[in-house]
């Protein structure tokens, strides 16, 4: 079962992670990170589409409280 994550400044994120391999999260998030000053600023949910670790195209949907504080909510296969 999903634990309850936090962000940097303590504050729950509103829904559970998903579980994904580590290596996964870490792409996501630098992903994300390389766009998010022209894209994602102020933003409290995002749909980010991107190829998973064997290469399926995916969306997962984040939860957003800052740069590089994201909580990846879910993963669908597109």
């Amino acid at each position: 079962m999903n634990e309850k994550r936090y962000d940097i400044d303590g504050n729950p994120f509103s829904f559970p992670s998903v579980e994904l391999d580590k290596r996964e999260v870490s792409k996501i998030i630098h992903e994300v990170n390389e766009v998010y000053f022209k894209k994602y600023v102020g933003k409290k949910y995002i749909i980010h589409r991107s190829l998973d670790l064997n290469n399926n195209y995916c969306i997962y949907y984040l939860e957003i409280h800052g740069f590089s504080d994201y909580n990846i909510v879910e993963k669908f296969y597109d």
